[in-house]
């Protein structure tokens, strides 16, 4: 019995531990003027509702959550369509392209997703 209850104790501690590890991310995600929302799947510019695809809404969090950090085409497609049937590298530019339309003011000149030139997109929004 003692051995169990001394099992159980370290068992316990582990558990407690292990959870305190993991960062919990917030419902929300604010950048700017730009608002995500990863329960209810709705992104917000000043408070007014943007609607988006569930791939753009995806790729938006993805980027917006590893903020700074530089994708090339083809790692934006493992984390995003994974397995979906054959997808072009192009896709990601088109649903980016689309992204910025919707979320940038001017989407010539980004404020959010940027393009590091031969390399891939990243994250910006300031």
């Amino acid at each position: 019995m003692r051995v169990f209850l001394l099992s159980l104790y370290f068992y316990i501690c582990f558990r407690v531990r292990r959870s305190a590890e993991k960062p919990v991310a917030e419902k929300v995600l604010k950048t700017g003027e730009l608002e995500i929302d990863r329960e209810s799947y709705t992104v917000s510019i000043k408070g007014k509702p943007i609607k988006l695809s569930a791939t753009e809404f995806k790729l938006l969090l993805y980027l917006a959550e590893r903020k700074g950090k530089v994708f090339s085409r083809d790692q934006l497609l493992d984390a995003i369509w994974r397995d979906e049937a054959f997808v072009e590298p192009r896709t990601v530019d088109v649903h980016i392209r689309r992204l910025r339309a919707q979320i940038e003011q001017d989407s010539a000149n980004p404020v959010y997703i940027k393009t590091m030139r031969g390399i891939g997109y990243f994250f910006d929004g300031k």
